[in-house]
């Protein structure tokens, strides 16, 4: 796929092409807060590090990375990802920021699917899959590559999701305006929610079992104040879950997803999120 060729229809990646400019805020900075864990991890990235941000995104490992080093002696990263909005906001953060994308600069932003990377063998001392094989057609597949550019003794740092606290109290909601209606299911499988399928795709991809090491982390899914975590919400899940409604009920969903919510997440603004981060050595 070149850069100028939009997404396939019905894919993850044209979803995440179509939102890219709303993408932190509708994921309630959750994952900026998982990349942050990351980068505390080790072994942590230094000036000399060569690190792949694959499935980038917006690039937030990019951002916390680069953000890390305050003088102009920085680690080079290259990222990549198949949403050509989500690589030209990157990009475009790069130049503000003086990063410079391309071959001579800090960021080579790359539209590239996860599945078919095109970076040599042995390429990375540090790669980062965040919350992104989740949605690929093919995670071994995907799992291989991040093993195949990974230099020897190199360590990939993969996530998903064990919990997405925001499931419940947005069926709740969607129950509430509409009883009848058939209750929201992700676009991915139930098997992700577990240990045993990240460590079986890594597994799949040529990491060895003794080198894999999965841990869970605890983040937010946060707003401001209440009614920014409400239009947050709204924001995010209104058009999956509000297919065929009339008008009247859409205009009901925001005091539904209010009351849906707990006291705790009332006060605090915030859902609990549940992520698994693995550290995989080559």
């Amino acid at each position: 796929m070149s850069s100028s060729d939009p997404p396939a229809a019905g894919t993850a990646a044209e979803h995440f092409d179509k939102v890219s400019a709303s993408y932190e805020r509708v994921t309630g900075g959750c994952t900026r807060e998982v990349a942050q864990f990351l980068l505390t991890l080790p072994p942590t990235v230094d000036t000399s590090s060569v690190v792949l941000d694959n499935a980038c995104g917006t690039g937030i490992i990019t951002e916390e990375i680069l953000e890390r080093f305050p003088t102009s002696s920085k680690p080079k990263v290259y990222a990549a990802d198949l949403a050509p909005s989500m690589v030209s906001s990157l990009s475009t953060k790069a130049a503000s920021k003086g990063w410079v994308n391309g071959e001579d600069g800090l960021v080579e932003a790359s539209v590239m699917d996860a599945e078919e990377l095109t970076f040599p063998d042995n390429m990375f001392t540090h790669s980062y899959t965040n919350l992104g094989i989740l949605f690929l057609k093919n995670p071994e597949k995907g799992a291989s590559h991040i093993y195949r550019t990974l230099q020897p003794g190199g360590t990939a740092f993969v996530t998903t999701w064990s919990k997405l606290g925001y499931l419940s109290p947005v069926r709740r909601a969607q129950k509430a305006v509409r009883p009848n209606s058939t209750p929201w299911e992700l676009p991915i499988s139930e098997e992700w929610f577990t240990e045993e399928k990240l460590r079986q795709v890594l597994e799949a991809g040529g990491f060895k079992g003794g080198n894999i090491q999965i841990q869970t982390r605890t983040v937010a899914y946060r707003g401001r104040d209440l009614d920014d975590l409400v239009d947050i919400m709204e924001a995010a899940f209104s058009s999956a879950i509000t297919g065929g409604w009339s008008e009247e009920d859409r205009a009901k969903l925001p005091a539904a997803l209010r009351e849906s919510l707990s006291d705790v997440e009332k006060a605090n603004a915030s859902i609990e999120m549940v992520a698994y981060v693995a550290v995989a050595r080559k």
